[in-house]
């Protein structure tokens, strides 16, 4: 019995490990790039029910949650009939694994401040298309309605409840950890997309097929939108390594140019100037911060000066990009137009348009912008729901003007650019879980610091 409980403790330490979560990465990558995404989901999910088991603080869950749909090499995996029994045998166990963790470790209920906002969403989104759409179609979009609403309001609490790191523990940057490897992982499958291509680089950028499986283009620079601040956060609080995290934070920016997502361009040219004048004025490190910046542009001249057709194929490539709405603005019309068929409660998410062809069956109607989303599927309820929702995290973000509030709502506003124009919002997995877990932490954070909100900022 002594050795189990000295067993147990051990692995509840090295789940604390930067180490851990490496492994996680390395599972998802490889899983992935053979083709195995079945394996690497259940590798996970299995991991992810140990942890349940044996630990109390459910942050070690995190890694297995956010990476696992990153091991879908095909964006149609869902549509796969042979895949569905597996996935709910596995959602059977992970939901067993967290009943055992409730019963093992029980709680009093608390009422968080984003609970009733997600609650209000949840009601928008099955209100959504009452009216309009017939049965068959409304339950065409069950499982987005489950997984944007009550799914995301489930694992809130839990993170809320049971985010318990033993003393010594960092929450904050265990957390930036994890977002870490999540970009180091997202940028070698795109090297491997890369490698793996019959196109030349060139060519690749000039019809612009990037495609992951789990995500295109867009969805790369949105994630690595929202890494680069958490690599930031490391390097302020590393002496001996603070050149290396800020380097990679570079290095995440610069491949979002590599992508030419216009959307994402747009968030890492507003956000990533606040994170550079924050970092020199309120960071630490900036010796190493302005080191690697350096060496960083000499390595990048040495290589436009190898390189000057690729460079000068990239820059034509660049000039021939159209800043136009890329045919979106007739989603944008029928937005407004399905509104105006039903204000009260929209079109519903089962709602299937004209303007978009070649979705998958299980899939949402893309409208390619937050507020438009909104308004076309949940008419005025979701308004209300949804305006809700972003003054109470806006509450959160901004209510404490601290190094790793800054940091983190500086991605989580990078998200919401890049949401401008495109789906992020209305992605469960892993755009919205992603967003749900850094406002999460801020709000755990803000528990532990004093509210300070506008009086960091010297004017």
């Amino acid at each position: 019995m002594k050795f189990f409980e000295s067993f147990k403790n051990t692995v509840r330490l090295s789940l604390y490990n930067p180490a851990y979560i490496l492994i996680c990465g390395v599972i998802t990558y490889f899983t992935w790039m053979t083709g195995n995404s079945l394996l690497g989901m259940t590798l996970l999910i299995l991991i992810a029910c140990v942890v349940l088991i044996i630990n109390e603080d459910i942050m070690p869950v995190l890694p297995c949650l956010m990476y696992i749909i990153f091991t879908a090499s095909s964006s149609y995996i869902l549509n796969d009939d042979k895949i569905w029994p597996v996935m709910i045998t596995l959602a059977i166990l992970l939901v067993g694994a967290f009943i055992s963790h409730l019963i093992s470790y029980p709680i009093k209920f608390k009422c968080h401040k984003m609970t009733f906002p997600l609650i209000a969403i949840s009601i928008a989104l099955f209100a959504g298309g009452i009216g309009f759409l017939n049965f068959e179609q409304y339950m065409s979009g069950i499982i987005f309605i489950i997984s944007l609403g009550p799914c995301m309001l489930i694992l809130y609490y839990l993170i809320r409840s049971y985010t318990r790191p033993p003393e010594g523990v960092d929450f904050k940057k265990y957390i930036c950890y994890i977002m870490l490897v999540l970009g180091l992982l997202v940028l070698a499958q795109m090297l491997t997309h890369f490698i793996r291509s019959d196109k030349s680089f060139t060519e690749l950028l000039r019809v612009d097929i990037i495609n992951l499986g789990w995500g295109n283009r867009n969805g790369i620079a949105t994630l690595l939108a929202i890494v680069v601040p958490c690599c930031f956060y490391l390097g302020f609080y590393d002496k001996h390594f603070a050149w290396l995290f800020y380097s990679l934070g570079l290095i995440f920016a610069a491949f979002i140019f590599v992508t030419f997502c216009r959307s994402g361009m747009l968030a890492i040219c507003i956000t990533m100037p606040i994170l550079l004048i924050y970092s020199f004025a309120k960071g630490a490190n900036r010796s190493q911060l302005l080191i690697s910046i350096c060496v960083l542009t000499i390595l990048l001249s040495i290589g436009v000066l190898l390189k000057k057709e690729l460079v000068i194929d990239i820059i034509r490539h660049i000039s021939d990009i159209n800043f136009t709405t890329s045919g979106r603005s007739n989603l944008y019309e029928e937005a407004l137009v399905s509104f105006l068929k039903n204000p009260v409660f929209g079109v519903g998410i089962g709602y299937r348009g004209t303007n978009l062809a070649g979705l998958p069956e299980i899939c949402i109607y893309w409208f390619h912008c937050t507020l438009l989303q909104v308004v076309a599927s949940m008419g005025v309820i979701g308004i209300v729901a949804y305006a809700y929702f972003y003054f109470v995290r806006g509450k959160i973000m901004f209510n404490n003007l601290k190094r790793f509030n800054i940091t983190l709502s500086l991605g989580i506003i990078a998200f919401e650019i890049q949401s401008l124009m495109d789906a992020g919002s209305f992605i469960p997995f892993p755009y919205l879980l992603i967003i749900i877990v850094l406002t999460a932490m801020i709000e755990h954070n803000n528990g532990f610091e004093n509210k300070t909100f506008m009086k960091t900022i010297n004017i």
